[in-house]
């Protein structure tokens, strides 16, 4: 077994290569054994997702525990139905990776994710064949169309718009495609979708909107007033406006403080989140809680510091007024409501903002080398720069500029990501950290 496929908030793998449902039964079965009370089990739209789920599911019977299958439907529908329930979540999915892959992410009660001692905790099982094998649980399979019926009931009880606007949703093949349509109509949208139909072959795009180009989404935005574009599960999603520009996650975050910044408590960003974030802290006299980069130490940080609003740059946002879990669909039509609401374009509002050049860029490392590069960096930039900080990976900070050279949690990569005030810096520091960081995974 990959022990690498057992990360920081979840677990993933290439599917026949690092994970199959032989694994997935041991893991259900470690997993029963790590949580109280019963278990809800629902799956994303992969081609390997409905025969992982079920290997799972007979791991976690074999352990002596109940089961909940809800089967196909977007990850946040999943965590509602078990935030409501008071179950333990277990959703097979692998986000925003390619179509091979797949893997598994647990969520408390409470809508925050496992953590990695507890993600261990469950590998360390697996690895040391502690199994157990009790009087066998019951499986029961739940109406997927009447639990998303009660999500999308539950979404619109908060969220209406006062005035409509015309958007086009890209669900690119993904589980959003079972109820984006509906919520934004009712919300009181007109609503276009393409790419609606979940297909595990991912036909027509990649699963990262942040990464993929979105080129039938650009072709039609300028019919609208905005874009949505969404990853495989629903947790990741890219507002787009009518002149194709994509927005950043921190873009985004700006528009919806627009509204939200009237509410209590602070804004909690990752490591990795521009000074933009800042700058709406300041604009609403808010503090920032800074957090690693990960959708579940983000969540967490919310929780514990009762933020209003959490977010970080690969698309990952919460709102814990409407759901006390990340999730994407909500995110998007609450910013849809702000823009309606101001009278302005979503292109205004983005010529309005303060513009930091930033950009990033992955460098492919394997998963057993790539924190042991990070340990050296942190140890040569703590002796070369004053401003060096270790909480995710490390992040050295200039004056109006900086740097983070930063492991994956999800993938086999390092990833640098940079901000400065002008291109021709950001360019200078592009190419000076690239070379260092190139040079430190051939060595």
């Amino acid at each position: 077994m990959n022990k690498h496929i057992f990360r920081s908030y979840d677990i993933r793998g290439v599917y026949k290569k690092d994970i199959d449902e032989n694994l997935m039964r041991k893991i259900g079965n470690a997993f029963a054994q790590s949580v109280e009370g019963e278990v809800l089990v629902a799956n994303d739209m992969r081609l390997s997702s409905e025969s992982l789920a079920r290997a799972f599911i007979s791991g976690v019977n074999d352990a002596g525990k109940n089961v909940f299958s809800l089967g196909l439907v977007p990850m946040a529908v999943a965590m509602f139905h078990a935030w409501k329930n008071n179950l333990e979540l277990a959703y097979i999915t692998a986000s925003h990776l390619p179509k091979e892959w797949n893997g598994v992410k647990f969520f408390h009660k409470d809508g925050i994710g496992f953590i990695d001692r507890e993600n261990y905790k469950i590998r360390d099982t697996v690895i040391d064949e502690k199994f157990v094998k009790n009087e066998k649980g019951k499986t029961l399979e739940l109406n997927s169309k009447e639990v998303m019926e009660n999500y999308k009931n539950y979404l619109l009880s908060k969220l209406r718009a006062e005035k409509p606007l015309r958007i086009i949703v890209d669900c690119g093949n993904g589980t959003t495609g079972l109820v984006a349509k509906d919520l934004f109509e009712k919300a009181g949208f007109s609503v276009s979708v393409i790419f609606e139909k979940p297909d595990g072959n991912m036909p027509n795009r990649g699963g990262d909107p942040h990464e993929d180009g979105l080129e039938e989404l650009k072709k039609k935005v300028g019919d609208a007033d905005l874009g949505v574009a969404f990853d495989g599960d629903g947790d990741r999603v890219v507002l787009m406006d009518e002149k194709g520009n994509k927005l950043s996650s921190e873009e985004t975050a700006y528009i919806i403080m627009e509204e939200l910044g009237k509410e209590e408590g602070p804004i909690v960003a990752t490591v990795e989140c521009t000074h933009l974030i800042d700058d709406i802290a300041m604009r609403f006299n808010k503090d920032v809680i800074r957090t690693p980069v990960g959708h579940t130490f983000l969540v967490e940080a919310v929780h514990k510091h009762k933020a209003c609003f959490g977010t970080e740059n690969s698309g990952h946002a919460i709102i814990p007024s409407i759901t006390p879990f990340d999730d994407a669909i909500p995110i998007s039509i609450y910013a849809a409501i702000v823009v309606a609401k101001s009278g302005k374009r979503l292109s205004e509002h983005l010529s309005e903002m303060p513009h930091y050049p930033f950009t990033a860029k992955a460098f492919v490392c394997s998963d057993d080398k790539k924190f042991e590069i990070i340990n050296k960096l942190e140890k040569r930039f703590s002796e070369e720069y004053d401003k060096v900080n270790t909480t995710d990976g490390v992040r050295i900070d200039f004056e109006n500029s900086w740097v983070l050279i930063r492991a994956s949690n999800t993938e086999p990569k390092i990833k640098l990501s940079l901000q400065a005030m002008d291109n021709e810096k950001l360019k200078e520091m592009k190419k000076k950290f690239s070379k260092i960081l190139e040079d430190a995974i051939k060595q």
